[in-house]
């Protein structure tokens, strides 16, 4: 079972779910309902919506200079110019955040399945001895739970006659 983005929304779904759990968009495979949209297209979109979003609060911080007021800062700069740089500045950096985390997180699942892949394809046998040392560590793990719930029932016994 892999993880493969919705094409409608963007976020990682299973390759064997029928729809997204998120948006409901049909995921199977087969064709889609939908053409479907290419990446680019929604990082644009992203980009477009950060540039909307600091750029709303550039104007508000240029309607703060604009008005000015009567009180002004020791440098001669009106305090309200002051007060707007300051919220312009405070207000766009968790924004940019956001946008930055946005962009670190998509894909991260494809990328990791390429490496795995790159690496199953280069180390053929230490990809095998792995998969081995990964089935001998379960069997172990399934013996110690069946000994754990044998001892478990011998106590349940001993203590409820």
């Amino acid at each position: 079972m892999a993880l493969i983005e919705c094409p409608e929304c963007g976020r990682e779904v299973s390759s064997s779910a029928l729809a997204c759990p998120a948006c409901a968009y049909p995921v199977a495979t087969g064709t889609p309902s939908e053409p479907v949209r290419a990446v680019a297209p929604r990082k644009m979109r992203d980009r477009a919506m950060l540039a909307v979003q600091i750029g709303a609060r550039l104007f508000v911080g240029a309607m703060l200079i604009g008005v000015g007021g009567a009180m002004e800062t020791s440098s001669g700069v009106p305090l309200a110019a002051t007060i707007g740089g300051i919220l312009v500045a405070v207000s766009s950096i968790p924004v940019w955040f956001r946008a930055r985390l946005g962009q670190l997180g998509k894909g991260s699942a494809a990328r990791l399945e390429e490496r795995v892949a790159s690496m199953e394809q280069r180390h053929p046998e230490q990809m095998a001895e792995l998969a081995r040392t990964q089935a001998d560590q379960i069997a172990l793990l399934e013996e110690r739970v069946d000994f754990a719930e044998r001892l478990l029932t011998k106590q349940r016994g001993q203590i409820n006659p």
